[in-house]
């Protein structure tokens, strides 16, 4: 952003999203808590908001995945694919299990 455009924003009371760079009123923007300095708009709120859920299902599937792993290690470390009745259970989940 320009000196000029900083000049004409804090004039009117206005200021940039740290995000998008939009020129927004003080009273559109969300501040933070630690750091007031910063303002962020609505949409940008939002948008941060859907890639932290993200973030988090991600880091979610990712421990989930390890656990799965960890479950099925044992179980071929035991042995409990060669039993006869639980075993062609098991296998069919290795086959139908997304990890």
């Amino acid at each position: 952003m320009s000196a000029e455009a900083q000049t004409q924003a804090g004039e009117a009371g206005q200021s940039a999203c740290w995000c998008c760079g939009q020129i927004r009123s003080e009273d559109a923007l969300v501040h933070l808590g630690s750091h007031p300095e910063v303002g962020i708009c609505i949409n940008c709120v939002r948008y941060l908001g859907r890639r932290a859920r993200d973030h988090q299902a991600t880091m979610m599937r990712h421990w989930l995945r390890g656990v799965a792993e960890s479950i099925r290690g044992d179980g071929i470390a035991r042995g409990w694919h060669q039993r006869p009745v639980i075993g062609p259970a098991l296998k069919w989940l290795d086959r139908h299990l997304p990890w």
